[in-house]
């Protein structure tokens, strides 16, 4: 089976300070992987990059065999179009360690908006898409509570 994620060699710097030290990391389709660290360790840098909102220097990202961000040409490294990137950044989620949950909606409607707006899913298949997910995490029986009525590791 192929690595749905391939991260190589990747190194990321802000200023003289290199935060990302040649991180190599493979993951299979249904891994689950949890990063941790101190305050500061790189965590979410690495999330970033991958997400495309950070650039790295060096090293590469393949998500479903498919490199990520960049490809190479004559040699050099290119940045690809921002419409190429918002096309890769589809395929990937985050969740920020600051959620910003819409509190008027419940807990399903808040995993189902993202699917509808940026997937353009229709309604039933993003209910049926949030519902799994919501099922996997254990908050299928909170699907209905709104972020307020949830605790913090739930939202």
């Amino acid at each position: 089976m192929s690595p749905i994620l391939t991260i190589s060699g990747l190194h990321k710097s802000f200023g003289k300070v290199e935060v990302l030290k040649g991180i190599d990391l493979t993951m299979q389709q249904g891994d689950v992987v949890s990063l941790i660290g101190s305050s500061g360790s790189g965590k979410t840098t690495l999330l970033r990059c991958v997400n495309l909102l950070e650039d790295f220097e060096q090293g590469s990202i393949e998500l479903a065999g498919q490199s990520i961000g960049y490809k190479q040409d004559g040699g050099q490294r290119r940045r690809l179009s921002e419409r190429e990137i918002a096309r890769q950044r589809a395929m990937t989620g985050m969740a920020f360690q600051q959620f910003n949950l819409f509190p008027h909606m419940t807990a399903l409607r808040n995993v189902m908006l993202g699917l509808i707006k940026t997937k353009k899913m229709p309604k039933d298949e993003a209910r049926a898409v949030a519902e799994k997910w919501l099922e996997r995490v254990g908050m299928g029986q909170r699907r209905d509570h709104y972020p307020g009525q949830l605790s913090g590791g739930q939202q």
